[in-house]
Order: structure tokens, then C-alpha cells, then sequence
């Protein structure tokens, strides 16, 4: 291709380079025109409309960009925006640090905080030390005339910041330990205390009872717990054993729990006598708060592990629960003599008695004797039950020394003559 069809090209891709600028800049201008709508809901919105949508405006705001339906529109007046002022006022702006500076100050007073960070740039690249600029951005001089920030307020402390930083390694430490006290615990149990298959070998169970007895260290103690407390009635014994040698709270708590849900009556207890060897009062106090569960199987365990602990405190919490009357059905039993065979075989008859005619009527079928079955009509009926609760009778019995049964009145004519004086 020769130069004069290169020039010729070059000139017209430049023509049309220039054209669609022009056709480009002119829309720019006539979208991002200055406006002022009223809404229907009473809003004033001071905006540039950026592009209309159709059933939509685009609102450039001072918050952001927004789409504003036209039938949300009362009224719309185009007037000179803070935006379209601001950009002329940045075409006639000096090159220097206090003109950017002031401009900056312009665009504060008018909440236009994007422009303001803008000049407040270009006033540091002009003059990197322009103390007003520096002032405006947050910045102090130091001892040695550096310009800095000083922290913020909010700002956390360094010595938080460490703190916080080696308290998460520590806890990813001791999750790691923890973990790893798992596995070994769970080796130990599954292959000697409850193996998957055959019977447990009591050799084997003792050894690894003497292995989980060596265990000291309290990051085991949730492992020992999660493991032996879903094996069976023997590995359970053999929990509360180890837990006997922390004194910490963990395995009180596991305790706790155990000596109220454990569904073994004999665990249960163990996990009590050792609560009562620790002589802890919130064990007493916690006791007390499940004498009032919903469930009641939690008040009747709780109320007998008092008992273990000889809780003198509160014989009137397990008074007032020695017996409740809740809904019910109760089934009650009507004797039927074997429907109408009575009724046919058993009227008065006349019969010939040493040599005199007499009246007789049979008693009852003489083949019956007391006890035997004869047939029942049944029936249910919805009253309220009774209950009274032998494991909160116990409670009070071992506490006390004294057995009234289930006569609340005196149990509590003993509380008044024998209570604590403190």
C-alpha cells in the first residue's frame, strides 16, 4: 500500500475517532444534565440524571447511584448541580497545593466527599509537606517533625491486638491436643473396654482401665468423657474413676450431668459419691434447680443424688416435691359373672331337704373360688393421679434420718423443729 493511501486512511480513522468523540461527549453532557425532583412522597432529591431507563431515571446522589421510577416523579427542575459546578470550578483550578486545597474545602461544605479525597491527593502531589492538606487527611507531626497518623479512638490497643493473637494460637494448640487425646482414648476403648466384636475380655478391660487411670492431664478430660460415656455400664464406672482425679470443673460438670442421666441407676450413684468427696456448693445448687424439670425422670435422679450428698439445705425443695396430681386416665374393672349363666342356672328353686320341700338360691358359682378370673367390663375415665415419688421420699430419709412417708405435714413439722440455725 502506498504512503498516500496510508495518510488517507490515517486521516479518516481519525475523522471518525473524532466524530464519535464529539457524538460522545455531547451525550455525556446532555444525560448528566442538573436536576431537582420533588418526589410523590415528598422527597427532595438534588441529583444528576445519568440515563433515562425509560419507565426509570438513573440518579446519580450524593449517597449514590439510584433508579427512580417516573411515576414517583411530582415535579423535576433542572438547575446547576454541585457536580457540574465542581467540574467547572476543577477546569479553572491552579496547579498548586492551596488551590486544590481550597477546592477540597469547597466540595467539604458541599458533602462532596469522593471530590474532596480527590483534591486532597492532588494537593499532596503538588506539595507533599502542605500542612493544611496534612491536617485535613488526620495527620500530626511527631518529636522529630514526621508527618503521622495518630491512632484513631476506636483503634484497638497493640498490646489487645497481641493478646488476642496469642490467645487464638494457644486455643489452636489446645485443640490439637484435644484432638489427639481422642484418638488415643478411643484406640484404648474399642479395642479392649467394648471391642465391635465378641465378648469384652476382663483382662484386657482391666489393663485399660489401668491405662485410662494414668491419664492426668486435663485437656483429656473432654475426650474421656466423649468416648467412655457411650461405651457400656462398665466403661462408664470406669469414667467416673478417672474424672474422680481432675478437680476441675470440667469434670465436675461431666459429673453433674452424669449422676442426673446416666441410665444406670449403680452410675448414677457413683458419679453422686464422688460430687459429695468434692463438697462443692454449686453442685448443690444445681442439683436443686433440676428438682424442678419438666422431665421427670431429671427430678427423681436429682432428688436421690441429694440424698448421696446428704444436702441438708434442701429437705423443703424435696418436701414440696414428694407428691404432685397430674392428668390422667385411669382405668377402672367391674366383675362380670360369666354374662347370663347366673342369671339362667342360679334363681330360687325348691328343693326336698330331709324329707321337707325348702326354698334355696344359690350364693354364687361355688367352682369360683376367690381369685378367679370370671370376666371383666372395662372402662376409662379422665381424672387427676396422684403421684408420689418413692426417690424423693428416699432423699429425705437419707438426709434426715427420719421416715414419714409421704405425709408432707410432718415432714415439714420436723424441717421447723430441726432446721440449720445460722
Amino acid at each position: 500500500m502506498g504512503t498516500n493511501a496510508i495518510g488517507s486512511c490515517y486521516r479518516g480513522a481519525k475523522l471518525r475517532l473524532i466524530c464519535i468523540l464529539v457524538v460522545f461527549g455531547f451525550a455525556v453532557t446532555q444525560s448528566a444534565r442538573a436536576d431537582f425532583i420533588q418526589t410523590t412522597k415528598g422527597q427532595e432529591i438534588e441529583c444528576e440524571v445519568v440515563e433515562d431507563l425509560g419507565k426509570a431515571l438513573r440518579l446519580r446522589t450524593r449517597i449514590g447511584v439510584v433508579d427512580l421510577p417516573k411515576d414517583e416523579i411530582e415535579k423535576h427542575t433542572k438547575k446547576k448541580s454541585p457536580w457540574q459546578e465542581y467540574r467547572e470550578r476543577r477546569k479553572r483550578c491552579e496547579k498548586t497545593a492551596d488551590a486544590h486545597y481550597e477546592l477540597a474545602m469547597w466540595c467539604d461544605k458541599l458533602d462532596l466527599g469522593p471530590e474532596r479525597a480527590d483534591e486532597l491527593d492532588h494537593a499532596l502531589e503538588l506539595d507533599p509537606d502542605h500542612a493544611p492538606t496534612r491536617k485535613a487527611l488526620g495527620f500530626e507531626k511527631d518529636d522529630q517533625g514526621n508527618w503521622v497518623r495518630p491512632p484513631s479512638a476506636n483503634a484497638p490497643d497493640p498490646a489487645d491486638i497481641a493478646a488476642n493473637r496469642q490467645q487464638a494460637q494457644q486455643e489452636k494448640l489446645v485443640r490439637k491436643i484435644i484432638s489427639q487425646w481422642f484418638v488415643k482414648v478411643r484406640a484404648i476403648h474399642d479395642s479392649r473396654m467394648s471391642p465391635k466384636r465378641g465378648q469384652v475380655d476382663r483382662k484386657k478391660f482391666m489393663a485399660a482401665r489401668d491405662n485410662i487411670l494414668k491419664i492426668r492431664d486435663p485437656l483429656a478430660i473432654p475426650a474421656l468423657t466423649g468416648v467412655l460415656s457411650s461405651g457400656n455400664r462398665a466403661s462408664r464406672l470406669v469414667l467416673i474413676e478417672s474424672l474422680s482425679q481432675f478437680p476441675d470443673d470440667d469434670a465436675t460438670m461431666n459429673l453433674v450431668v452424669m449422676s442426673i442421666l446416666d441410665p444406670s441407676k449403680k452410675v448414677r450413684r457413683a458419679a453422686a459419691e464422688e460430687l459429695a468427696r468434692r463438697d462443692d456448693p454449686r453442685v448443690v445448687e444445681r442439683l436443686r434447680d433440676a428438682l424442678y424439670s419438666d422431665e421427670e425422670g431429671i427430678l427423681r435422679h436429682s432428688a436421690a443424688a441429694l440424698g448421696v450428698l446428704h444436702a441438708i439445705d434442701v429437705v423443703p425443695n424435696l418436701i414440696e416435691q414428694l407428691s404432685t396430681e397430674v392428668p390422667g386416665i385411669v382405668r377402672h374393672s367391674r366383675a362380670v359373672y360369666l354374662g347370663d349363666i347366673y342369671g339362667t342356672f342360679g334363681g330360687r328353686a325348691r328343693i326336698v331337704h330331709g324329707g321337707y320341700l325348702v326354698g334355696y338360691s344359690p350364693g354364687t358359682i361355688g367352682v369360683l373360688g376367690p381369685g378367679s378370673w370370671v370376666g371383666t367390663a372395662t372402662y376409662y375415665e379422665q381424672t387427676m393421679v396422684s403421684v408420689y415419688r418413692t426417690e424423693v421420699q428416699e432423699a429425705l430419709i437419707a438426709i434426715t434420718g427420719e421416715n414419714f412417708g409421704f405425709d408432707r405435714r410432718k415432714w415439714i413439722d420436723w424441717w421447723d423443729a430441726n432446721k440449720p440455725r445460722r
